[in-house]
């Protein structure tokens, strides 16, 4: 295998120089830096991952902290680490799924999803008191922390606005039943909606349910019984699968006799009979973007990251015009 000084022999510059282009590419100029890729290249050179580690003070892996709450098949989380693992394994970067804070060990940073609105500040108190960024899927205004978040209520508010354009007028929301942004983001988007439109969000017409498939069909039992629902936003599509399934069972066509629109558009929208109308928000995308926003804060590049991203609707099949 070739070395340092091979490289360093075969580009015309000294074993130092070589070991900045690996360690420290930014203070190397452009031309020189070039130049010793090039050798790199063509000498098949393989840096030294545990040799720049200790020259960097790091440990190459990156905590992605995603709570025991949450399933790991979920097809959120499948697309969110799909995301960032793209992006650390470009940068020969580790990670380690994080699910509770009960051991401690060596990393760099955190990527965190999934916090209560109470624990965004408790984990950037812990990862501060480790002297660690921490890059957020969600958004907060605590300084230094880079937060990405897709844009939840203009996503909820164009979700209930496409039930609206069909006609409907007696729209309900099936929530779920947890104290996190995203939940609150997508109340306001519908509550939103309905009074541009001239239309009362009554909160009786609000339901909560677990995040689950048995959520969304305990919750729709509640809904019919309330006089004159003709549709809902469901905040997940997992719950608007459920909510599908016991229409289904109640004798209820969708969309014929009751239309729904949900949030997410993964790919699990899909398996609901009939696919549903849904409300994508790219996480595979944000994955991404949160990868890069940590490694540009260990590199010590640009300022605090707060970012919203626009969602998009997907058209399926399960939202119609009201009989």
């Amino acid at each position: 295998m070739a070395t340092v000084k091979d490289v360093a022999r075969a580009a015309g510059v000294s074993a130092i120089t070589v070991s900045r282009v690996v360690n420290t590419p930014e203070s190397v100029s452009p031309r020189t830096r070039a130049r010793v890729e090039q050798a790199m290249a063509e000498l098949h050179y393989v840096p030294n991952a545990a040799a720049k580690n200790l020259v960097t003070n790091r440990s190459g892996v990156v905590d992605v902290y995603v709570p025991e709450s949450i399933d790991l098949s979920n097809p959120f989380v499948m697309h969110l680490i799909a995301g960032i693992s793209k992006v650390l394994s470009e940068h020969m970067y580790s990670f380690l799924i994080l699910r509770s804070r009960r051991r401690e060990h060596r990393c760099d940073g955190y990527i965190v999803t999934g916090l209560l609105k109470d624990e965004i500040n408790e984990f950037a108190r812990y990862a501060s008191e480790r002297g660690r960024p921490v890059v957020l899927f969600g958004h907060t205004e605590l300084p230094g922390v880079d937060c990405i978040d897709v844009d939840n209520v203009a996503g909820a508010k164009m979700g209930v606005e496409y039930l609206i354009t069909l006609g409907h007028r007696n729209i309900a929301m099936i929530n779920v039943d947890e104290d996190k942004d995203y939940t609150t983001d997508r109340l306001d988007g519908y509550r939103l909606a309905l009074l541009e439109h001239g239309l009362s969000p009554e909160d009786g017409r609000v339901i909560y349910a677990p995040n689950s498939v048995d959520g969304g069909a305990g919750a729709v039992r509640r809904i019919l019984e309330l006089e004159g629902c003709t549709a809902a936003f469901c905040a997940t599509d997992t719950i608007a699968i459920g909510a599908a399934s016991e229409l289904a069972r109640a004798g209820r066509t969708v969309p014929e006799d009751f239309s729904l629109v949900g949030f997410d558009g993964l790919g699990h929208q899909l398996l609901a009979t009939p696919p549903l109308t849904s409300v994508h928000q790219p996480v595979y995308e944000i994955g991404e973007q949160l990868a890069r926003a940590l490694l540009d804060r260990l590199d010590g590049r640009g300022e605090t990251c707060k970012r919203l991203v626009e969602p998009a609707l997907l058209q399926g099949r399960s939202a119609a015009a009201p009989r």
